[in-house]
């Protein structure tokens, strides 16, 4: 049996509807878990299984998070998956649209799993199965997203993704993968949030032989926007350690997003031409010819995906010299 869908499901666009994802989502829990143990009984390895997480940020809220890892990569030369070792594995984390979730993107992360990538989609507060959290007096409190600023957002960049980035950590120590070839997935808004997220990752130094940032290797900006409540993706763009990471602009030409990703990408291009003597080294704009965006581009055409995929695997590589494992702690 293939890995379980059963922790993403793809969104109803109504929100009405969520009732029904829920339901949905336990159906298919218990059909999964009795499959599973019918697989095992045969014998076969499943390998790691996709699990829920929660995520504890530095201010106390507690984030829902979905992790897919893997411990096998597609071979096309044995069309089969074949095992990796756990320092092989990319780890991405995926961020997911402005009052969007992590539910539409699991044909993204299937895909990305088959090639042996660890996926990580949290969901930041005040968004999917992070809305509640406890005030300084201990009430429960739901966070409204029509009412969260600019420091809000601030706070999903510098706490949110970060508390995501120490799950990966510990998953690096246990030798389950990579830190070092970290890759980071923004959709619409969640672009600005991973390109800021990038740079603040780049501006740790490390001290003496402990490594505490420079770990991500890769961005994909899929339907990115300009900017989210004043978090501009301007500033990111040009920052000189940014640029020289391999970076994928996608859009649907039609899209809403369209004007604003085709600046985006000529702006990166032009940058990297500078850098590169005039070759945009680790570039690519992937333009897709529909009106769609965000969740359904990924999900409803049949390039975006792929393109990702082999963006991912022809820019970040793993040796002793290129991206090689270290341990944290």
């Amino acid at each position: 049996m293939r890995r379980t869908k059963a922790i993403l499901v793809k969104t109803l666009p109504s929100r009405q509807a969520i009732a029904m994802i829920v339901l949905f989502y336990f159906l298919i829990v218990s059909v999964a878990s009795v499959a599973v143990g019918q697989e095992k009984a045969k014998g076969e390895d499943e390998g790691p299984q996709p699990t829920t997480e929660t995520l504890k940020t530095k201010d106390g809220i507690s984030l829902r998070a979905f992790y897919f890892p893997t411990d096998k990569a597609f071979d096309p030369n044995k069309d089969e998956m074949v095992p990796i070792k756990g320092t092989e594995v990319i780890p991405v984390i995926l961020v997911h649209e402005w009052q969007g979730q992590g539910s539409p993107y699991l044909k993204l992360v299937l895909a990305l799993n088959e090639v042996g990538c660890s996926v990580l989609v949290p969901e930041y507060r005040g968004h999917g199965g992070s809305k509640e959290y406890t005030d300084v007096r201990g009430r429960s409190q739901t966070f409204d997203p029509t009412a969260m600023g600019r420091a809000d957002v601030a706070k999903i960049v510098s706490l949110d993704i970060e508390a995501a980035k120490q799950f990966l950590k510990k998953k690096n120590d246990d030798g389950d993968l990579n830190l070092n070839a970290l890759v980071m997935i923004g959709v619409r808004e969640g672009a600005v949030f991973a390109s800021h997220f990038a740079v603040a990752d780049w501006r740790w130094p490390s001290v003496g032989r402990l490594k505490q940032g420079q770990d991500v290797k890769a961005l994909v900006l899929i339907s990115p926007e300009k900017h989210m409540k004043g978090l501009a993706i301007d500033s990111t763009i040009s920052d000189p350690n940014l640029i020289r990471l391999p970076i994928m602009v996608a859009v649907g030409k039609t899209s809403s997003e369209a004007t604003e990703a085709t600046r985006i990408a000529k702006r990166i291009e032009g940058l990297k031409r500078r850098l590169g003597q005039g070759e945009a080294r680790g570039f690519k704009e992937e333009v897709i010819d529909t009106n769609l965006s965000g969740p359904a581009l990924v999900n409803e055409t049949d390039e975006l995906i792929p393109a990702v995929v082999s963006f991912i695997k022809e820019n970040v590589k793993i040796s002793d010299s290129e991206n090689p494992w270290i341990r944290r702690n």
